[in-house]
């Protein structure tokens, strides 16, 4: 009892002192994934209750709001972005992802090896006596000792080296060896012929997962993209929102200064009463522009902000972001046919569209592998020892220990060997035909995404180059007519200060030149929104930002697993 207590504390105190973290919690690298927990934690997890259910956001923490402004650039931005925006970790993991699942078709390739160690002991009552050498009650005793080891080769041949040891000791009169070493050391294989035969027919599935990580990284490469894209949006969708609320800030203080001069007017009685109203009105409205303004511009701030969610202090609400950088207005080279090219050539739905080809094809050559019959080659050859206590009174050319029963397995005296074929053929073979013919299928459905998904690419990138000669013209346009709007402004207020144009006109004058601002604001903000569209449409938009994305470190194939 005193010992059971003893070990109890024992184990007590050993659970106590080690972390009752899980095998499964979240890794901070990548790299951390790979790490597996020692033996002995394993073992401590399993008594260890599961973890609960992730807890709800307190009311405190949704209060908390990193108050902190930083100013930025688009670069800046793009590159902030990138490392702290939440979406994007999925995809940036998806690649380690597929990585181990390649490890995991690699493994087929990984021997076997196999330890048993038994023992057994029998007491069988007999109730006839068929011989003069049967008791009515017989022991028997066996212990064994195996050893073995087990390897699927890249030829499809499964290979098996094993080495059993047997002691046996039973009670029957005829057994003059007690006890009785018998060790065996034996070789087999199986090589299919036919079925699961072929020029890397064992590896297909590993270069299918292997154009899966590709695959993979390319869909990152998307989504990295297409953030970029996100950014550079919310990012002048903010720089516009703060110019147009100038603009209709300044149409508030026009219709203010229209609204005293009413007011002057009426007093000195050279205008009507309802001009007052009329000035009152106008910039009611006015100030209701100023306010859709100003609301618009809190959300564009809140979805760069989400965006980007720059959070050092671990807040809700991450940092507050202000645009440094104004936009362009400089004119683009337009090249249709080296933007073509380069998106046909650099687009990563493209090159992952090739990979899925490639795979359906893979797919096809196992498919039509499996239709041939099962036909393999069996061989096997063993080597056998003996030797045992020789019991009193009798003889046995086989006496020794152990050690002299691995003499004569060694001197191979004795052995055993095997050949021969194994022919299996499904009458019918439906199965192996229908997913020949679906494999078949799935290769068309593929090359059809293909040439769609090319089509699609071309009509982005040529909508891309549309978007970016347009708005450059818009930009032109607007100017021209911001800049005639502001003089006619000018000239409609002389006229109206002599009175040769009534009030109503300089309301609409104003209204027009405040228009021309906004819409020559609105072609800038387009104007850059389509050059980045245009290098997202090219496959380019990622080197423009000097953005590299590095496939997973693969590590060597050990030894074994070459062959």
């Amino acid at each position: 009892m005193k010992r059971l207590c003893c070990l109890g504390l024992l184990g007590w105190l050993l659970m106590g002192s080690l972390s009752f973290s899980y095998a499964a919690d979240v890794s901070s690298k990548p790299a951390d994934y790979r790490e597996t927990p020692n033996p002995l934690r394993l073992f401590v997890d399993q008594w260890t209750p599961y973890p609960p259910p992730p807890g709800k956001y307190t009311l405190e923490f949704l209060r908390t709001a990193d108050e902190e402004t930083s100013s930025l650039t688009l670069r800046e931005a793009v590159l902030v972005g990138l490392d702290n925006n939440p979406g994007i970790v999925v995809d940036r993991l998806e690649p380690f992802r597929a990585a181990e699942q390649t490890m995991i078709e690699k493994s087929i390739f990984d021997p076997t090896l196999n330890l048993e160690f038994n023992k057994d002991y029998t007491i069988d009552p007999k109730g006839t006596t068929a011989s003069t050498f049967s008791q009515p009650i017989q022991t028997t005793t066996n212990r064994n000792a195996n050893l073995s080891l087990k390897k699927l080769l890249r030829t499809g041949t499964q290979m098996e080296i094993s080495f059993l040891n047997n002691r046996f000791v039973s009670s029957l009169p005829n057994q003059v060896l007690k006890p009785q070493y018998r060790p065996h050391l034996g070789f087999s294989l199986l090589q299919p012929m036919l079925r699961d035969f072929g020029l890397g027919l064992t590896t297909i599935f590993v270069r299918i997962d292997e154009n899966r990580e590709e695959i993979s990284l390319f869909a990152y490469q998307t989504r990295l993209a297409q953030l970029i894209q996100r950014i550079t949006e919310a990012y002048w969708a903010v720089v516009f929102a703060k110019e147009n609320l100038r603009v209709q800030q300044k149409g508030v203080e026009l219709a203010e200064a229209l609204l005293n001069s009413a007011q002057a007017r009426v007093r000195a009685g050279v205008l009507p009463p309802v001009a007052v109203m009329e000035a009152q009105a106008e910039k009611a409205r006015r100030e209701e522009q100023v306010i859709v303004a100003e609301n618009d511009l809190g959300i564009a701030r809140t979805n760069l902000r989400l965006t980007l969610n720059l959070n050092p202090k671990a807040t809700f609400l991450p940092r507050k972001i202000e645009p440094a950088e104004s936009p362009s207005i400089l004119p683009f080279k337009v090249d249709r046919a080296r933007s073509l090219e380069g998106a046909l050539t650099h687009r990563p739905e493209i090159l992952s569209a090739d990979l899925n080809v490639q795979n359906q094809a893979l797919q096809i050559r196992y498919a039509e592998n499996q239709i041939l019959p099962r036909l393999d080659l069996k061989a096997g050859a063993g080597l056998t020892g003996l030797a045992g206590d020789l019991k009193p009174g009798e003889t046995s050319p086989f006496p020794g220990n152990y050690r002299t029963s691995l003499d004569r397995l060694g001197s191979g005296n004795f052995y055993n060997y095997s050949v021969g074929v194994v022919l299996q053929f499904p009458l019918g073979n439906a199965r192996a035909r229908s997913n020949f013919a679906r494999a078949r299928i799935e290769l068309d459905q593929a090359r059809a995404r293909h040439r769609d998904l090319v089509s699609q690419v071309a009509l982005e990138v040529e909508r891309a180059l549309g978007d970016v000669e347009a708005n450059f013209k818009r930009i032109q346009s607007t100017r021209q007519a911001r800049e005639f709007a502001e003089e006619n402004l000018r000239g409609q207020e002389k006229r109206f200060e002599v009175g040769l144009v009534t009030q109503k006109d300089v309301i609409d004058f104003q209204s027009r030149f405040l228009d021309a601002q906004g819409a020559e604001l609105r072609a800038i903000t387009d104007y850059n929104d389509s050059l980045s569209r245009l290098r997202l449409a090219e496959g380019a938009l990622l080197d423009y930002y000097n953005i590299k994305v590095e496939a997973p470190k693969k590590e060597a194939d050990p030894w074994w697993a070459r062959f």
